[in-house]
């Protein structure tokens, strides 16, 4: 199983929960996908939003180590709100995608995208970079310390 990350649950984020779910999965480096990259922000912090769209979106891409179980998976599910029962009550949903890495290789993933209406005050991410954009922003990621 490969999975897409492009914001808080990208290694090194500071997020507790991302650097649980890393002991298991392995990084095989950048990529991009296609979509709307936006950051919606919340009491703890900043979170980016994926929804469908025709830009670049830039992440990483994780291959499931031996060892990475169902278990697993549901923890990453439930901090995304997603409910693989109540896919249409999910605040997220998983899905496949393709992604491009850069030597022109596509790759299929499990990507979590947005399943609501983009909330008030959301910003775009032109560049689809949303660590980029934290950075610039000088914002706080949610799920961090700092």
């Amino acid at each position: 199983m490969h999975f897409f990350f492009y914001g808080t649950l990208i290694a090194g984020s500071g997020n507790p929960v991302a650097a649980a779910a890393h002991a298991l999965l392995r990084d095989l480096g950048t990529v991009t996908a296609r979509g709307a990259l936006y950051a919606v922000s919340d009491a703890e912090g900043w979170y980016p939003v994926l929804l469908s769209g025709a830009g670049p979106v830039h992440g990483r891409l994780y291959e499931a180590a031996p060892g990475f179980g169902e278990s697993d998976l549901a923890a990453l599910d439930a901090y995304e709100d997603f409910d693989p029962a109540d896919p249409g009550g999910s605040l997220y949903v998983r899905s496949t995608i393709v992604v491009s890495d850069g030597d022109g290789a596509f790759h299929q993933a499990q990507a979590y995208s947005f399943n609501r209406p983009l909330p008030p005050g959301a910003q775009a991410i032109p560049d689809g970079d949303f660590r980029a954009w934290i950075a610039r922003e000088g914002l706080k990621p949610y799920g961090t310390a700092s």
